[in-house]
């Protein structure tokens, strides 16, 4: 075989093996909400205090610890998510809250509620979009 045959040859036998090497492995993502990630937002409607609780494993325990962090006797959970974001809005006249798949969502949803004014406070999970 002649020199340049053999170069050729070698060419080739080293751009297949290059591309082999390059040729990207398959990838399967993880699922959506590979776990469930609880959270509640209290709230103390005479104070305008709040509490909040994310990354829980159920309902009870993110809205006991709500409700403990609020720490008014007047406390209530009014939000709950689940791999969600939540807020609660305040206008001159009513309090508003609300949950959605992101903040955006939480926060205009609760700002609607309330007529409008602002956000006063708000979470979102770590399974949140």
């Amino acid at each position: 075989m002649s020199l340049r045959k053999r170069l050729a040859t070698a060419a080739l036998v080293t751009a297949g093996v290059g591309a082999a090497l390059t040729v990207p492995a398959t990838i399967t993502p993880a699922p959506a909400h590979a776990a469930n990630y609880y959270g509640a937002i209290a709230l103390s409607p005479s104070t305008g205090a709040t509490g909040r609780a994310i990354d829980y494993p159920d309902w009870s325990s993110a809205s006991n610890a709500a409700l403990s962090w609020c720490g008014y006797s007047d406390c209530q959970v009014v939000v709950q998510m689940r791999n969600a974001c939540g807020a609660i809005a305040k206008s001159s006249s009513y309090w508003g809250y609300a949950w959605g798949a992101d903040l955006y969502t939480a926060e205009s949803n609760a700002l609607y509620y309330s007529g409008g004014g602002y956000i006063h406070d708000w979470a979102c999970t770590s399974g949140h979009q």
